[in-house]
């Protein structure tokens, strides 16, 4: 190997480590900025009496066009990230983290706001930590990853089972039984999908940084990772406040 090569190496090493450092980190910024509108929005739909109104108007059919809406969108946008235009992209992201915004609010109707500021930050501790595990792990992760996805396929069809019994044939010791399940359940699966995500989202920004795909490539990947996150975030912390939040 020449000099000129030995000193070429590091360099290319150093300008792939940095554009993948960089990408993670828009990544992540992305999914803050996602989380702090929710909360916003969450807190307003509360304080305006949005959803107050419409619980009182539209019964649980508000609830469920909520979820709905939720559910459709990221599936529109999971489907076509790859496909659609970066500011579509975006739309979609803003939008989707605009109807989480409501969710959170129907949590905080039901919730103390002392224990959604406490599970809160237990959750963001708790997301921080799994991240960084999946980040330095030399484990592959892919089998807890898969083990987690079909987890919470079985919890979503569990949940909307607890949601159908409890609209017909409600009973308050029953539904806060069915609501602990879906916490701890959700709490585990979420934790694996979490800390899979962060691993994957590692492998993604290197091997990007070192292929140099167009701007539009890389803000689709953003894009996509910045969804995953925070879908694990707020999952992450919906199951903790199912399991563990005082309810007013």
């Amino acid at each position: 190997m020449s000099y000129m090569e030995q000193n070429m190496r590091p360099l290319a090493i150093g300008q792939v480590e940095a554009r993948a450092t960089k990408f993670i980190s828009d990544v992540y910024i992305r999914m803050t900025i996602a989380l702090f509108a929710s909360a916003a929005i969450g807190y307003l739909s509360i304080t305006s009496g949005l959803l107050q109104w419409g619980l009182e108007n539209l019964g649980r059919g508000f609830s469920w066009a909520i979820f709905g809406s939720q559910l459709l969108t990221v599936i529109m946008f999971q489907a076509s990230v790859f496909k659609m235009k970066s500011t579509t992209a975006q739309l979609l992201f803003a939008l989707y983290a605009a109807i989480t915004g409501l969710t959170l609010g129907l949590v905080g109707m039901i919730y103390t706001l002392d224990s959604i500021f406490t599970i809160g930050a237990a959750s963001a501790f708790g997301f921080a930590a799994l991240v960084a595990y999946g980040k330095i792990t030399k484990r592959d992760l892919g089998p807890i990853g898969t083990f987690a996805i079909m987890g919470l396929t079985m919890l979503m069809v569990y949940s909307l089972g607890v949601a159908l019994v409890g609209s017909f044939a409600p009973s308050a010791s029953w539904m806060a039984g069915a609501v602990k399940i879906q916490g701890v359940f959700g709490c585990l699966f979420f934790s694996g999908l979490t800390a899979f995500e962060a691993q994957r989202l590692k492998k993604v920004a290197y091997g990007l940084a070192e292929q140099s795909p167009s701007d539009d490539a890389i803000e689709a990947y953003v894009n996509a990772g910045a969804l995953n996150m925070f879908m694990s975030f707020i999952g992450l912390f919906l199951s903790a406040m199912n399991l563990f939040g005082n309810r007013r």
